[in-house]
């Protein structure tokens, strides 16, 4: 009786022990394709709209591409009669002698303090790390003191504090998304690991279908933003803003620029013979995309190629060649040979941690290219 009772003791715990087994395999494998647990913070920030304005009043056409507009009307009525202030003239001239346009503006707007201060967060005589060579540091204290006279003449914080409404649910909206779809682990993953970073979401409501990647390096952290333009709004343009599925490669791209551009910026003298060479060749296409130099063009080609690893991860390999296919037809030839390289790093980590560590192979694939 007692042995007959031992052996279904042992059955019985012989079950549990396989069911918690197999539960476990189940949970582990159904976590690969969970959306990220890594923390990530979305809003309408009152420095990028700030800046998004006073450029967009001084004619620069990327900052009139808003897709809101309602909210692009609200900007014309309030900030309109002020075109002729000073900080407008001031980012005409920086435009015009320095090419301070696109992604320029967006670098200041996140190392400013706040629009009441128009502080910066680090200091510019050490030349903050993320800030675009195109601002200078006398520039910067130039505009910020009459970009904050404009605040206040204007009654910015007004405006901010009436629209506050729809920038919460247009950032719920895609905050939800993000925490449905999104899988912010992966950089960990593949860049290797940067406990010490943060990650935000600014929802930029002028900018259209421009988007920014930016960086903030401050003492102890590192800040990474993707300025991520609304493009499209409900009933014409007459809704609010919406988010889907597909705006993620996007996301991911910005995030990128973060890491990816200081490998590139480490080893650029070594890619400055086929940077030139393949450039050469596909200028016209990389300069309609505002890329105006071969530096650039190699800092977009590795941002690019992770957005297709990325999608090989963490969506499919149909999701991954339809990015190839797109990045081609944008000039980026190489991107399913440059793609394959990658794929060599992915599956030799023992010997790679981290993507830095592999990038002399990447040198080297691009010395060896041959651009017909």
């Amino acid at each position: 009786m007692e042995e007959r009772f031992s052996y279904r003791r042992y059955l019985i715990s012989n079950f549990l022990i396989t069911s918690l087994f197999f539960s476990l395999i189940t949970a582990a494998e159904a976590g690969e394709n969970q959306p990220s647990t890594r923390a990530v913070t979305v809003s309408v920030d009152p420095r990028v709209e700030l800046i998004s304005i006073i450029f967009r009043l001084a004619g620069n056409q990327e900052y009139h591409k808003g897709k809101v507009l309602r909210y692009t009307a609200d900007v014309e009525k309030q900030f309109g009669p002020f075109k002729d202030h000073p900080v407008i003239e001031f980012a005409m001239s920086l435009r015009e002698k320095r090419g301070v346009s696109f992604d320029a503006p967006m670098s200041l707007a996140v190392h400013i303090n706040d629009v009441n201060s128009m502080e910066m967060r680090v200091p510019l005589e050490s030349r903050p790390v993320g800030l675009d060579t195109r601002w200078r540091p006398e520039d910067v204290r130039d505009f910020l003191e009459k970009a904050e006279q404009f605040a206040n003449v204007s009654d910015f914080d007004g405006f901010i504090k009436n629209h506050q409404p729809l920038y919460d649910r247009s950032s719920q909206r895609m905050r939800s998304l993000l925490e449905d779809e999104a899988h912010l682990e992966w950089f960990d993953d593949f860049f290797g690991a940067r406990p010490d970073t943060n990650f935000h979401v600014f929802l930029a409501m002028l900018n259209g279908p421009s988007n920014y990647g930016a960086k903030v390096k401050l003492a102890e952290t590192e800040e990474y933003y993707c300025i991520l333009g609304v493009w499209s709004a409900g009933l014409l343009g007459f809704g609010e803003p919406k988010f889907n599925k597909n705006m993620l490669p996007i996301v991911i791209h910005e995030f990128c620029h973060s890491y990816a551009n200081q490998i590139v910026d480490a080893h650029m003298s070594e890619l400055e013979e086929p940077g030139k060479k393949i450039f050469a060749k596909v200028s016209k296409k990389m300069e309609r995309m505002a890329y105006g130099n071969w530096q650039t063009m190699m800092r977009e080609s590795l941002v690019r190629v992770c957005v297709v690893r990325y999608l090989a991860k963490n969506e499919d390999q149909d999701a991954a060649g339809k990015q190839i296919e797109s990045e081609i037809r944008n000039g980026f030839f190489w991107m399913q040979e440059l793609s394959d390289v990658l794929i060599q790093y992915e599956q030799q980590r023992d010997k790679y941690p981290k993507l830095d560590a592999f990038f002399p192979e990447v040198v080297d694939f691009y010395n060896n290219y041959e651009i017909d």
